[in-house]
């Protein structure tokens, strides 16, 4: 039984942000028994969430994988560079129909089977992608890493024929990526001295890099998103998440997802934010 199986080896006490309130994980399985003895009903999302269904203006279709992320369910952090980022409490895993309840129940459910039947998921992952590719043929990306960061090149290499791209945090991972199929774009966060560093470094390199900045582009909006950053030219890549048809050295940004204009306000004072804020911009820009 795969509930007694969570049971007996996830870590129990961890306290989980489910339905606007923090319960331990014992008690989530615990109150839905019958839900969580049940293999995941899919492991890949298509056409389910506002970011990557932009993809299908250009006839990109996304099969994306939401596990929980940074340290939700596992002292064996899912994001190992989370903390140093900044970026643990605002991932998006918190935010519109990913904070709903039913939503964090799949993604718990998913990333239990990841964590302690990874033989299952692997081979349940593997069958979705060869569906995916059926149906879809050269119109498919996949992105494995929706709100985790975690190394699948090990799944990525047996489909040479599909397109695989990610956003990391882990310059290493971006460096040392050897697969022809496999994009990855470096996710830039300003909040500490190594994360800056590492920022810095990939701009150096001429790595894709991605940057959030705090605003939506509202009317209540101060911060403005400027021309350049670090001295090149910046781009959107707001309008479709299809990273990996982006050229190698772009620097793209994001807008901020999931807040209100008082938080963003509020928080544009804030210069160590994993987030570009009017306090931290200016060093930016040079």
């Amino acid at each position: 039984m795969l509930y007694q199986h969570y049971i007996d080896n996830a870590e129990l006490d961890r306290q989980v942000m489910f339905g606007g309130e923090n319960v331990t994980l014992e008690k989530i399985l615990k109150d839905d028994k019958e839900y969580f003895n049940k293999l995941p009903t899919s492991l890949l999302s298509v056409g389910s969430d506002a970011k990557t269904v932009k993809s299908e203006k250009i006839e990109v279709k996304t099969g994306i994988m939401y596990l929980a992320q940074a340290d939700m369910l596992t002292k064996k952090t899912l994001c190992a560079f989370a903390e140093l980022a900044g970026c643990k409490n605002d991932c998006l895993i918190h935010a519109g129909r990913l904070g709903m309840k039913h939503a964090t129940r799949a993604i718990i459910r998913r990333t239990l089977l990841y964590l302690y039947q990874r033989e299952m998921f692997d081979n349940m992952l593997k069958n979705e992608i060869m569906k995916l590719s059926f149906e879809h043929g050269d119109k498919l990306a996949i992105r494995l890493n929706g709100t985790s960061d975690i190394d699948f090149d090990y799944i990525i290499k047996e489909f040479k024929n599909v397109q695989f791209y990610d956003y990391t945090k882990i310059l290493p991972r971006v460096s040392n990526n050897k697969l022809k199929n496999y994009d990855l774009t470096y996710s830039f966060s300003p909040y500490s001295k190594k994360s800056l560093q590492h920022g810095r470094e990939a701009v150096k390199q001429k790595f894709k890099i991605a940057v959030a900045f705090n605003t939506k582009n509202s009317k209540g909006d101060t911060l403005k998103i400027p021309d350049k950053l670090f001295g090149r030219k910046i781009v959107s890549f707001d309008d479709t998440d299809a990273r990996f048809l982006d050229k190698e050295s772009s620097i793209g940004y994001l807008t901020r997802k999931g807040s209100s204009v008082n938080v963003r306000q509020a928080e544009n004072k804030i210069k160590d934010s994993f987030f570009i804020t009017e306090a931290n911009l200016k060093e930016l820009q040079v």
